[in-house]
């Protein structure tokens, strides 16, 4: 199971590597194809296994021959990492929780590299992130009951005053 929780990380991954990169671009990251960012040829099913296909290509394009940047299996890597870690703490934190911290550490790994390559955090990434937390925080307080009324009630609370700031 831990095998196959590591390639689901290496998916998300090489999902989040096209998140970061067309938020660079100020492109849609839900439609189109994803291609190389030299030479804009449609990369193939073979191309985008992740950290496979960079080594089988050598860190290189397959059609123009250009670098392909190491943020690419890293980031890869990395997510896969996060996410067998977080797997094997689930008797601790309850498996309904393990979906929940999969989005989190993805948004972060976002926020991570982007900021780590531009020095900014964008918005868009902060705020769906918080929107997600709070409405998984209320939905796991009201039907599954993992939250008191007054977590709930602290957590708002504490919201509304870090954002006061």
């Amino acid at each position: 199971m831990t095998a196959f929780v590591f390639l689901f990380g290496l998916m998300v991954g090489s999902f989040l590597n096209c998140v970061i990169y067309r938020l660079e671009q100020g492109e849609s990251f839900l439609k189109g194809r994803s291609y190389c960012p030299y030479c804009k040829h449609k990369l193939g099913f073979c191309d985008l296994i992740p950290v496979l296909s960079f080594i089988w290509l050598k860190g290189r394009c397959k059609y123009c021959q250009k670098k392909i940047s190491i943020q690419y299996p890293l980031v890869e890597l990395a997510t896969g990492l996060l996410f067998v870690l977080n797997f094997l703490m689930f008797d601790i934190l309850g498996m309904s929780n393990i979906l929940f911290h999969f989005v989190i550490f993805s948004f972060l790994i976002v926020i991570f590299v982007y900021d780590l390559k531009h020095y900014i955090i964008p918005d868009k990434v902060v705020f769906s992130a918080i929107a997600i937390s709070g409405i998984w925080y209320l939905v796991s307080g009201i039907f599954l009951n993992l939250h008191t009324k007054y977590e709930i009630l602290d957590t708002i609370y504490s919201a509304f005053g870090a954002a006061a700031f």
